[in-house]
């Protein structure tokens, strides 16, 4: 039955539109054959095979989702969280020219297509449009199109995630969301508005481009859908016939969640079948292959598990003539600050690999696909390096710098007064995660910094601009991608693409103001494009917020139509701004500030202690994080924890800690007495504190969690966030209910999805090998709770659904055997070599409900 909870003249338009469609069926061509519509520049579809410009075109390439919209922004402090928002231009170039490096021919991207539902999104209400929606989604076009690249572009999604999907027609038309959503396919008016969707989409002509998207041939193909499942029939043919009209040129793609659809196959107006692997098998990739070409369509695995991306697995897929493409899950650049993006799916990937398993991986991708491609993946380089920080911390300088695509490391170079420059970061480079990075033998005197990108040979490929400091000053760089550095900013302001860069202005006859807040600025450059000489108006203020006066900036040409505008000697200032008056002509393209270091000392650090675990304590959690007090003058800490008193054979050697604590990737061995060193170090010595502690025994086997070392809910939230696409759930401290410390409750209030659940990846990799079973202390919220324990182990899920009888606490212990795949995932063999996830789904209730669970482990027999 339908459901109608509201009506607006959006939905009347809608059913207006779907009651014509009812009448008169819209008549839809089938695809001209290949001789007919061939043009050199797209991709065509030649029977089971695609073909470019007359030769065989086979392909490989990453996901990257996020292209359009971005749920990964943010600064780099961890109080300051991701959100959604459309990503960087430096991001989207960033990630596109590291696919091209991997030897991508082809990327696929949802958020170019999917856009509904958020203030940000293509479409934010029903029948609402937004256009600066569409900037992001040019822009990442017009980019590939320059590398070379080609997109697969979905329109909607299966999952309610943050970009939306075919759930907000749905709750827009006031429509049932029950049975998975069914009424997306079989209701007119949801037909007809994500029909109006796709028009609005795919007439859309690209501001960079000057070509409207049919006629790009960078966009390859377009999927009705990610991971549709439950399509009918007629709604494949109506929905890709309807692409059809509108991209002649351009291919439809099609395909669910698993294995292929009789609904795709069958359909004369889709050409690509698409796939998914959770992991990837070849003998599953082979079968789908194999029944999607013998349906006469070009098959393509369009996303796979990065995690299992190996030589043996990819050569076979390689090998197979009915694979066209194989797409990987997923890639993320630089983060326009410092490292990577980051994403904690399990699936990320980064380039050239945080670790030797993500290295092993990229290099095995990188090999597949330049066999699918036929020739070797190119030495691209995307923008310089940049150093965005230089701080003086107590007589040592670290360093923070953005990284380049393509690049596999760099080496950090100072230059002295009147000297050569130097790489002073050792002969192995680093990576683009190794900052900040601190120079042991920071000079005395003032001296400059840069940061070269190096190749796998050790060649420099790139070079970024210098900055210079000494021991008494801070420096930052802000290349205006986001407003992360800035404190403020008017509305008007724009940023305008350039090549490797951006251009922040306001529109012209507009005014405006860029403001920059810290304590003890002492310089300022900001660098401008203007055709004569800029009228720019820089001002500082005491106090950052107020008092505002104007300077007189020392004005360089730095190159055509480029200048550099340089305030020195400022003495209390808190805050500088640069000002746009509406007959203003200039633009700016990046701003460096100097400020006076609050971290200056010309002694060793001061003594300090270890706070948590208290010294000498007992019974303390194997998941226990150590905490020290903070050492007056320390640059950074160093930190060794063995259980030798001589610190013989340690279980964590690491240095380079910026802050006073350590959060352990491992448990500690159970009823063990550890002996811990930590070392407070800065430009004149160092000093040390040495404690030890006991760990309870009572946890035998592999802790998984036992809910000890969270301080706060945000804390456990962060560790165990919702799995988006299910019902609303929180996960909360809550009194212990084995040992001490705390226990985890879940409240969750059942809904349209039909599940609620939260998913723990494991800092590290666990290895459950040699334990029999999960072991956990319950308390249910109300007699016939459910609570499915999921695990990913080696690739491969696993789960198993318990039914509690009455609202007791207990002890439950579940050997491995009674687990099993779920249904919808690849069956594959229980290898507990490496276990990366644990997820919990509680259920059985028909109202708002809650459970406990504490002491989380794999238990030994």
């Amino acid at each position: 039955m339908t459901l109608r909870i509201r009506w607006s003249a959006a939905v009347a338009l809608v059913a207006t539109l779907a009651t014509a469609a009812l009448a008169a069926p819209p008549a839809v061509a089938a695809p001209d054959p290949p001789s007919r519509r061939a043009d050199p520049a797209f991709v065509v579809r030649d029977g089971s095979r695609l073909s470019l410009a007359g030769r065989p075109f086979r392909f490989a390439g990453p996901n990257m989702y996020w292209l359009g919209l971005d749920e990964n922004v943010g600064g780099t402090d961890p109080a300051d969280p991701p959100a959604v928002d459309h990503p960087t231009y430096f991001r989207i170039r960033d990630g596109l020219t590291t696919a091209k490096r991997m030897g991508a021919t082809v990327v696929r991207a949802h958020t170019l297509g999917v856009s509904t539902g958020d203030p940000r999104s293509l479409e934010p209400a029903l029948g609402q449009f937004n256009p600066a929606a569409f900037d992001r989604i040019d822009y990442a076009v017009a980019e590939a199109g320059r590398l070379g690249l080609r997109l697969v572009v979905p329109l909607t999604d299966n999952w309610q995630y943050y970009h939306g999907g075919r759930y907000d027609f749905l709750r827009w038309l006031g429509l049932s969301t029950d049975d998975d959503g069914a009424l997306f396919y079989t209701d007119p008016a949801a037909r007809a508005a994500f029909k109006q969707y796709v028009r609005t989409l795919l007439t859309h002509v690209n501001r960079y481009t000057g070509k409207a998207y049919p006629d790009d041939p960078t966009i390859m193909a377009w999927e009705l859908g990610n991971e549709l499942n439950g399509m009918t029939a007629d709604w494949v043919d109506d929905l890709a016939g309807h692409v059809k009209t509108l991209a002649p040129r351009q291919l439809v793609a099609a395909g669910s969640q698993h294995g292929t659809d009789p609904a795709v196959l069958g359909s004369p107006y889709v050409d690509i079948s698409d796939s998914h692997y959770y992991p990837p098998t070849a003998a599953g990739i082979a079968a789908d292959a194999a029944a999607a070409t013998a349906a006469g369509k070009v098959y393509l695995a369009g996303e796979f598990g990065s995690g299992q991306a190996t030589d043996e697995l990819l050569d076979q897929v390689a090998a197979n003539p009915d694979v066209s493409g194989a797409l990987f899950w997923s890639l993320f650049g630089h983060h326009d600050h410092s490292g990577f993006v980051p994403h904690g799916d399990g699936f990320t990937v980064h380039y050239p690999g945080d670790t030797p398993a993500m290295r092993a991986a990229v290099a095995a991708l990188t090999r597949f696909a330049g066999t699918m491609a036929g020739r070797p993946a190119p030495a691209v380089i995307g923008d310089q390096p940049l150093l965005t920080a230089v701080d003086a911390d107590y007589g040592i300088t670290t360093l923070r710098w953005r990284g380049t695509a393509g690049a596999a490391g760099y080496l950090v170079q100072r230059r002295g007064a009147g000297g050569a420059w130097a790489t002073v970061s050792g002969t192995r480079p680093l990576r683009a995660d190794d900052a900040p990075w601190f120079d042991l033998a920071t000079p005395a005197g003032p001296a400059s910094y840069r940061v070269v990108a190096v190749d796998a040979t050790g060649a420099a490929v790139a070079v970024s601009p210098p900055v210079r400091t000494d021991r008494a000053s801070d420096q930052v760089v802000d290349p205006l991608e986001d407003w992360f550095v800035s404190a403020g900013h008017s509305d008007s302001l724009r940023r305008t693409p350039t090549t490797g860069g951006v251009l922040v202005a306001p529109a012209r006859g507009r005014s405006g103001e860029l403001r920059y807040r810290r304590d003890g600025l002492t310089a300022a450059t900001v660098t401008v494009t203007s055709t004569g000489r800029p009228r720019a108006v820089v001002e500082v203020s005491a106090d950052g917020t107020t008092g505002w006066r104007p300077t007189r900036p020392r004005i360089d040409r730095t190159g055509p139509g480029r200048y550099a505008l340089t305030v020195t000697g400022l003495r209390d200032v808190r805050g500088m701004r640069v000002v746009w008056r509406p007959d203003a002509r200039f633009a700016v393209a990046s701003v460096a500030l100097s400020a006076r270091s609050d971290s200056v000392t010309d002694t060793v650090p001061g003594a300090f202690a270890l706070t948590a675990p208290a010294p000498d304590a007992t019974g303390v959690s194997r998941l226990a994080a150590l905490d020290w007090s903070a050492a007056p003058g320390a640059a950074y800490y160093s930190l060794t924890v063995s259980e030798h008193a001589d610190l013989s054979a340690p279980l964590v050697a690491v240095s380079g800690l910026r802050t006073p604590g350590f959060t352990p990737t491992t448990a500690w061995p159970a009823g063990a007495t550890l002996h811990v060193r930590v070392t407070a170090t800065n430009g004149y010595g160092s000093t040390v504190t040495d404690a030890a502690f006991t760990t309870r025994a009572d946890l035998p086997g592999v802790v998984v969690d036992d809910f000890d070392t969270y301080p706060s809910d945000a804390e456990l939230a962060a560790a165990y966030p919702r799995n988006t696409g299910g019902d609303p759930i929180a996960a909360t401290l809550a009194p212990p209910g084995e040992g001490s410390g705390h226990s985890m409750r879940l409240s969750w209030t059942p809904g349209a999805s039909g599940y609620a659940g939260v998913i723990r990846t494991l800092p590290a990799a666990q290895d459950w090998r040699g334990t029999t079973g999960l072991r956990m202390w319950v308390e249910p919220g109300a007699d016939g709770q459910q609570l499915t324990v999921q695990f990913v182990a080696s690739g491969f899920y696993w789960e198993k659904t318990l039914t509690f009888a009455g609202t007791g606490a207990r002890v439950v212990e579940v050997p491995f055997a009674d687990f099993a795949p779920p249904p919808w995932a690849t069956p594959g063999p229980l290898d507990l070599g490496a276990v990366t996830q644990v997820s919990l789904y509680p259920g059985g209730a028909t109202g708002p409900a809650s459970l406990r669970l504490d002491s989380l482990g794999a238990y030994a027999s």
